[in-house]
């Protein structure tokens, strides 16, 4: 922000009406708060982040100007004007704020800064080298050559979408395991079907989270493919992906701990196959096979690590089955509507590390591509979300998402022959013994509605719906919802 050109916003009245002095919050219109309505439940924000962003848009919210300083944040909150500040640099990291310029000096005109709210942008942004870094052989690898993918050769089965939305629940959830083997059901449409899933020798199976490594490979992989086909290039099965590409799309920084993670990851995953030994009925009636039907699938296969001399950084020769090739391809060509589901999956669900989360937030991506309400018992959650558990661990563990994630319940007036949605007052959540018995969730953008064992679930309203003030973080539910009102 040294740029003497940017423009300097002046505060000074508010300094001589109210005392305020620079560094300042402000929020700029209502659309904003609208905004922050829709994101916030989206993002990974520490509860010390959510109680500051709570507590600026209240001290926002009582003047006219939507302006408060830091200073009057840290006198609130009782914490140095320097904790406050880190938060405030933090949020701005994450995209909460823009810092601009402004002044609240009336005699200097000194600047400082303004920490103005913004509507984060929930979208991933690849590396703008990445045609680069993936179209020239590796001088230290040697890439097999692979035949062209024909069209009349793709199969209709999108492997990728199917191992993100049901196979998931056959992976490792316990970091602490050493399983070679791990024998399973999980629901495949609306059938349990029995999954074996095996480690090569001296491996382990792969871990749930290992699969945010996978999903973000295919999302380079789909973002190469593309370039490639724009650019009349040949499409092969095997490929050069930058490691710092897979960390983008995670969002996390390309630091020594969190490449060596990354690539641990894309071993064990490379070293994990799953045998399909029960398929479901509609699935062999579909597709004309015997009851006796096996299909055995690998996830990926991490043929080489290596250095470029062209691309700096590490990178990963990763041969793809070529179901996932075909189902990408088909994608792009807008030959199918079985499109590939991965870039349904909402990019900040890359970021959760808790496995419940996480897995939930897989199988609704996928689920509620085309429909807007389901209603399940504890045991189908259960077998969705997390097959390996006991139900008496799955209730206490998915009652604690249910309660961190809690948002107001509403309730519907008819007035004047018009339904008119309000916050319920008389809502009372009710827990037994650590399980949740009533109460309303909002978990990455699906509404979780639980009343005497039964869920109801949906996916995110509409931006334009009055119901979106029900999909606010705890810490918020109260105070961004008067401005836009009044």
């Amino acid at each position: 922000m040294s740029n003497s050109n940017i423009e300097t916003i002046d505060y000074t009245q508010l300094n001589i009406d109210r005392g305020l002095t620079a560094p300042l919050v402000r929020i700029p219109n209502n659309e904003t708060i609208i905004g922050l309505r829709r994101a916030l439940p989206m993002l990974d924000i520490n509860t010390k982040h959510l109680t500051f962003i709570n507590q600026c848009i209240i001290l926002c919210q009582v003047n006219d100007e939507m302006v408060t300083s830091l200073k009057d944040v840290s006198k609130k909150m009782d914490v140095s004007i320097s904790t406050i500040r880190n938060h405030a640099k933090a949020l701005t990291k994450k995209g909460i704020f823009a810092e601009l310029y402004c002044t609240t000096d009336p005699k200097n005109k000194r600047r400082g800064v303004l920490f103005n709210f913004i509507i984060p942008d929930l979208s991933i942004q690849l590396d703008k080298p990445l045609k680069e870094e993936v179209s020239r052989e590796l001088t230290q690898m040697h890439i097999e050559e692979v035949d062209l993918i024909k069209q009349r050769d793709l199969p209709d089965l999108a492997f990728c979408d199917l191992i993100t939305s049901v196979l998931f629940g056959a992976l490792r959830f316990n970091q602490k395991g050493n399983q070679n083997k791990i024998e399973s059901y999980v629901v495949w449409g609306n059938e349990r079907v029995r999954i074996e899933t095996q480690s090569g020798k001296g491996e382990r199976i792969a871990l749930l989270k290992d699969l945010r490594y996978y999903i973000a490979t295919i999302t380079v992989l789909e973002s190469i493919i593309r370039e490639r086909l724009r650019n009349d290039e040949e499409i092969t099965e095997t490929y050069n992906i930058p490691l710092s590409s897979i960390l983008t799309v995670i969002q996390l920084p390309k630091t020594g701990g969190n490449k060596m993670q990354a690539v641990k990851s894309i071993r064990r995953l490379s070293g994990t196959s799953f045998h399909i030994k029960q398929l479901p009925k509609w699935f062999l009636k579909k597709h004309g096979m015997s009851d006796n039907t096996i299909i055995h699938l690998g996830i990926l296969t991490l043929r080489l690590e290596g250095e470029s001399v062209d691309v700096p950084g590490l990178i990963l020769q990763i041969q793809f089955p070529p179901e996932i090739i075909s189902q990408i391809r088909r994608q792009i060509d807008g030959e199918t509507h079985a499109i590939h589901d991965l870039t349904n999956t909402h990019p900040l669900v890359l970021s959760v590390t808790h496995n419940l989360v996480f897995a939930f937030s897989l199988w609704t991506s996928a689920y509620f591509t085309n429909k807007r309400l389901y209603v399940m018992d504890w045991n189908e959650m259960k077998d969705r979300t997390a097959p390996q558990f006991t139900m008496t661990n799955f209730k206490k563990a998915f009652s604690e998402v249910i309660e961190k994630h809690r948002v107001p319940a509403i309730t519907v007036d008819v007035i004047d022959g018009k339904s008119v949605e309000r916050i319920d007052e008389d809502y009372e959540p009710i827990y037994r013994n650590g399980v949740a018995i009533k109460d309303t969730a909002n978990i990455l953008g699906i509404k979780v509605v639980l009343d005497n064992g039964k869920f109801a679930i949906m996916p995110e309203v509409n931006s334009d719906s009055p119901r979106i003030r029900n999909l606010l973080s705890p810490f918020l539910s109260l105070q961004i919802q008067t401005k836009n009102n009044s």
